[in-house]
């Protein structure tokens, strides 16, 4: 099967924003996808290539940042349910179900019977599978690592697609003036006129920069939360119950899938 741009699979209002935002680069995608060998060779081809590559990486940020603060959410809830909000519990089971899985070359993780120790464990050896560390994703990942300037070039993309319509683009192609049809207040088919498509452009400029508008607030909440639990991961901090810090973690979550972000 060819691959296509996938919508984010889920209702909440972020993910129904960024899935309009997906929308609108298809067109873009379609223009700079490479399709033969010859596509890939020229200025023309290297320009398109690098656009190509960068709207693959816009649609893993979308659907990556839906998907982080769901986990967060998630793992959050399970630390407050099953683990009753115990850092200590949480990290012991968690390091159990670790080495009970893959194993351990270190000694000092089992007792001398040849069970794995659940007494006596270090922070050293815990530090690995605290709730934090949970959070925090060690390793390159596109949602720790994207800052809100990395995104200017994605909400540029937005903006001008907003300003060419796809009759624009056909006629641009065909060289052939075509008409256009829309569905009539009376129920009819009609013409689109001049003053329908500079209007409707005028829609698209305002729902563009509201869009971008939008990704940048979640960029910036998203580099600050990571920061905060990147800080927390890496101190004595996550060798504490952290109530407090995890629901406001949380609560920014919920509100920033909500779209709600005077609440964070």
């Amino acid at each position: 099967m060819e691959y296509m741009i996938q919508h984010i699979e889920s209702e909440q209002p972020l993910a129904i924003v960024f899935n309009k935002v997906i929308s609108k680069i298809t067109t873009l995608w379609i223009m700079t996808r490479p399709r033969i060998f010859d596509d890939t060779k020229g200025e023309e081809a290297a320009f398109k290539m690098i656009t190509y590559y960068q709207i693959l990486l816009w649609e893993k940020w979308l659907h990556e940042v839906v998907q982080r603060l769901q986990e967060w959410i998630t793992t959050i809830d399970l630390y407050f349910g099953e683990f009753n909000g115990s850092w200590e519990y949480y990290a012991l089971s968690k390091r159990l179900e670790f080495i009970d899985e893959f194993g351990t070359d270190d000694d000092e993780d089992y007792n001398p019977d040849g069970s794995i120790k659940t007494t006596g464990v270090t922070h050293d050896q815990l530090k690995y599978h605290t709730v934090f560390y949970d959070l925090y994703h060690e390793c390159v990942d596109i949602v720790q690592d994207t800052k809100s300037t990395d995104l200017a070039p994605f909400i540029n993309a937005i903006e001008a697609n907003s300003r060419v319509s796809v009759i624009d683009i056909l006629q641009k192609v065909s060289g052939k003036e075509i008409t256009a049809y829309t569905m009539g207040d009376d129920g009819h088919l009609r013409p689109v006129t001049f003053a329908d498509r500079e209007l409707h452009k005028v829609s698209e400029m305002v729902e563009a920069h509201d869009y971008g508008q939008i990704i940048i607030i979640v960029a910036m909440l998203m580099e600050q939360l990571t920061k905060s639990i990147e800080t927390a991961a890496k101190s004595e901090t996550a060798f504490f119950d952290n109530h407090d810090l995890l629901r406001a973690i949380q609560t920014d979550a919920k509100a920033i899938l909500s779209l709600n972000f005077k609440d964070t």
